[in-house]
């Protein structure tokens, strides 16, 4: 039984014949195509490091501070004793199963472009606030647009004030919330699906709504009103 031929052999053996001018030539190439992989994996190992390093998610396009940034900010002082208090409060109010209540504590998505910390702790006297409008979002609005992630709640006054915000803005008094869709719905239909619920609703329900360019929207329970 003849035995199998290494593949090598034969490109070896033509590697030989090959004048010193040709041997050169490959050489060369073999040295540039081994430098170009080296660049890109190198470049590979860059970004995936970079990325690491991140102290944000991309949520439709918004940043959202990742769980080490959260866990820093619990770190401090009594933050993680308050945000249990507020998960507890929330629980009790029967809008506990609504979101994590972390996520409450997200400033918004242009934390890092005006140097303001991703997360507050809203004021105790401020909680209830927030009960109506989780209740909104659950009862109301997720079963018109489907599930949604929060990518702003509560504001400081520092925060608003350099985000452009309006003076007495429903963010800062814990009443208000911005959300994204989590499915692919179009910003035609989202639109056409929140303005129809917030007609239905009507003035008693205080439901405020406001839609941005895209499909992120504000959700609050301070008044009713629309743009």
């Amino acid at each position: 039984m003849p035995l199998p031929i290494n593949p090598i052999t034969p490109l070896l053996s033509r590697f030989r014949r090959l004048s010193r001018g040709e041997k050169t030539n490959w050489g060369v190439l073999f040295a540039l195509m081994a430098l170009l992989l080296f660049v890109l994996v190198a470049l590979w190992l860059y970004v995936y490091l970079k990325s690491l390093e991140r102290p944000y998610y991309e949520l439709k396009g918004y940043r959202v501070a990742d769980q080490r940034s959260l866990t820093a900010f619990l770190r401090r002082e009594h933050n993680r004793t308050q945000l249990a208090q507020l998960a507890d409060f929330l629980e009790r109010a029967g809008v506990g199963d609504v979101t994590p209540a972390a996520n409450l504590l997200r400033q918004g998505p242009d934390w890092l472009d005006i140097e303001e910390p991703p997360f507050a702790l809203p004021p105790q006297d401020q909680w209830r606030n927030m009960v109506a409008t989780l209740a909104m979002v659950r009862d109301r609005v997720q079963p018109a647009v489907g599930p949604v992630e929060i990518v702003s709640a509560y504001r400081s006054d520092s925060y608003n004030q350099k985000a452009g915000g309006a003076n007495g803005r429903a963010h800062q008094t814990f009443c208000a919330l911005d959300l994204v869709p989590q499915s692919n719905i179009s910003r035609k239909e989202l639109i056409e699906e929140l303005r129809s619920l917030h007609a239905r609703l009507g003035p008693e329900s205080n439901f405020g709504l406001g839609v941005y360019s895209d499909v992120r929207f504000h959700v609050d329970t301070c008044g009713y009103r629309s743009w």
